[in-house]
């Protein structure tokens, strides 16, 4: 798992091993500033429809639908 943080987001970027392939997932997480922590607004979203042949890509494309939730879901 890999977490990447865009401004008061978390992306928390997850491959994994399936026969043939790595399947992306995605959770996404928002700064709470009252709680002063993170707060989940996206649990584990299955990142795309296909599986892909290795870990990077598989990792690329959950970044691509964390960072597509961020643009058209959240403000």
């Amino acid at each position: 798992m890999q977490i990447e943080t865009i401004g008061k987001y978390q992306l928390h970027l997850l491959a994994q091993e399936v026969p043939g392939g790595w399947d992306p997932f995605v959770s996404v997480y928002e700064f709470d500033d009252e709680a002063q922590d993170f707060r989940c607004v996206l649990e584990t979203h299955h990142a795309s429809e296909r599986t892909f042949a290795d870990y990077e890509a598989a990792i690329e494309a959950a970044r691509r639908a964390g960072n597509d939730f961020l643009k058209v879901g959240r403000p």
